[in-house]
């Protein structure tokens, strides 16, 4: 006991060298539904990750260290027919099979970029671990039909040391399947777009990529049209200010054309009766009608303030708003929507679907559970890492400070007495070697706790969201 004691203390000591603060908005980051099963719904946010299992009606938290990531990353998340949840961290990639614990898919803590679920349930992995010894590296995209249990499919895309952006299959032909990303040379950067015409079991390099306008670019794939795999949409963004175009490929990225240009990050999505909806927090948003495909658009005047876009099987557009708008001072303003995800069927009338405010609790999880013990309770990572048995989990410290800087009403679990704790600890982020700097891009931050102070300080903040869909 003695031992355990002193080696609790030591580790104490330490904590605050690893520990970095968020710092960044209150926002939501990604929408994704089951596949199959669109009452189940995991919203990634900069605070973590929200649960909902009724359509959206109720949601309940998993703190940013039970996903194992954290600074200015966004996990991409697929959520698969069975209920099985994927996400991309620093800690590789990982799976959440009980609702409560991702641990490290077959892959163990190997470095992947991004995924993606096909129509016909097919998962796509593509690796982006740099070479480090002892490691060769790993740039491959791997694909499985048995929910990440197996992975004996693997192509050979770019080559060790690339980084990739994203990967799409399309919606109404799981063979064709697109993939972008860039490799950093002596040189400079190039940019990588390749395309398979087998369900990833291969992949073509596309010699054509849009013009890419700064060795700070990123090219993302956003949508491939229903019904016509050559027609594909992606998104170049530049860091660090983001200023973004939109491209249309009509022969499957052989040529491209412009259709958009903004001066902050664009969201889009490309709605089952052809519409092609663009959307951003500060800049407005458009639509492009079927079947112009973006030739033509029109104002959205009654749209919020949008960073993320999806619809769903039943054609409602859910939308990243804004729940707290900018702090006083801010620039640029952002007002507040009063929620952090909104819906619309008609793009006229935007219906509130999440506010931070009524969070109705930490998901609940079982004692020797990183969400039970650090995102609810008051044990340490240094602690928990050596073994979770020694953690006190006497007060819930951490959920009950999350609690109060989202101004959350729920009183699920007791709080009655103020907790001034810190935020969950967290441990050094593995850095695979890439650079890119766009949201939800390269390595560039450690794994971070929960801290919103900065984004939201003050009790009634204009309330802000945010989403790269």
């Amino acid at each position: 006991m003695v031992v355990r004691a002193a080696l609790i203390l030591a580790l104490l000591a330490g904590a605050a060298g690893l520990a970095a603060a968020n710092g960044r908005p209150a926002a939501t980051s990604t929408i994704n539904f089951r596949q199959g099963h669109e009452q189940d719904i995991a919203a990634g946010m900069t605070f973590g990750l929200l649960l909902s299992h009724d359509g959206g009606a109720s949601w309940r938290w998993i703190c940013e260290l039970a996903v194992k990531y954290g600074g200015n990353f966004d996990p991409d998340y697929a959520y698969t027919a069975s209920g099985v949840l994927f996400g991309t961290t620093f800690d590789g990639s990982l799976v959440n099979r009980d609702g409560c614990t991702f641990d490290s898919t077959v892959f163990g803590k190997a470095m992947f970029s991004t995924i993606t679920v096909g129509p016909d349930g097919a998962l796509l992995f593509a690796a982006a671990e740099a070479a480090f010894a002892p490691s060769p590296g790993d740039a491959k995209v791997y694909r499985s039909t048995d929910d990440g249990v197996s992975f004996p499919g693997i192509a050979t895309a770019g080559q060790v040391g690339d980084w990739y952006s994203s990967i799409e299959v399309a919606p109404t032909d799981p063979t064709r399947v697109y993939l972008s990303g860039y490799r950093s040379t002596p040189s400079g950067r190039t940019w990588q777009f390749y395309k398979s015409m087998d369900g990833g079991a291969s992949f073509a390099p596309v010699a054509s990529v849009p013009p890419t306008p700064s060795e700070n670019t990123s090219i993302d794939i956003k949508g491939i049209l229903r019904g016509d795999p050559d027609t594909l949409f992606v998104v170049l963004s530049e860091a660090p200010d983001r200023p973004s175009s939109l491209y249309r490929s009509r022969d499957a990225g052989a040529t491209w054309t412009k259709l958009l240009d903004r001066p902050e990050p664009i969201s889009f999505v490309i709605r089952a009766n052809g519409d092609l909806v663009a959307g951003t927090v500060t800049s407005g948003t458009v639509v492009s009608r079927a079947p112009s495909l973006g030739d033509a658009w029109e104002p959205v005047p009654s749209a919020p303030h949008l960073n993320c876009l999806v619809e769903n099987a039943a054609g409602e557009v859910w939308a990243c708003t804004q729940n707290y708008g900018s702090s006083p001072g801010m620039v640029p303003v952002i007002p507040s929507d009063g929620a952090g995800i909104m819906k619309t069927t008609d793009l006229v009338t935007w219906t509130p679907v999440l506010r931070y405010q009524d969070i109705a609790g930490p998901v609940e999880c079982p004692g020797g559970t990183r969400q039970h013990d650090e995102c609810v309770y008051d044990c340490r990572e240094p602690v928990y890492a050596v073994d979770p048995a020694m953690c006190p989990n006497v007060a819930p410290a951490y959920w009950c400070a999350f609690r109060r800087q989202l101004d959350i009403t729920t009183d699920v679990i007791d709080c009655a007495e103020p907790t001034d704790a810190p935020p969950p600890q967290t441990t050094p982020a593995k850095d695979p070697g890439c650079c890119d700097t766009g949201a939800g891009g390269g390595p560039t931050a450690l794994l971070t706790g929960l801290v919103l102070a900065g984004a939201v300080t003050a009790k009634r903040r204009r309330h802000r969201a945010r989403q790269g869909a």
